[in-house]
């Protein structure tokens, strides 16, 4: 779970970068959106 609360962190950072710049980072920013989603699902299955 340790490992998942990491990656959510780092692609969260992510999220803040490309945000700023939402137009040249549209495609990034939808991904990394996707990741994020996918992982705090992940997490929340496995903290059941």
């Amino acid at each position: 779970m340790e490992m998942i609360k990491k990656e959510i962190e780092e692609v969260r950072e992510q999220i803040n970068t490309y945000i700023q710049y939402p137009e040249i980072f549209e495609d990034e920013l939808t991904e990394a959106s996707k990741q994020i989603d996918i992982l705090i699902n992940k997490y929340i299955y496995l903290s059941k």
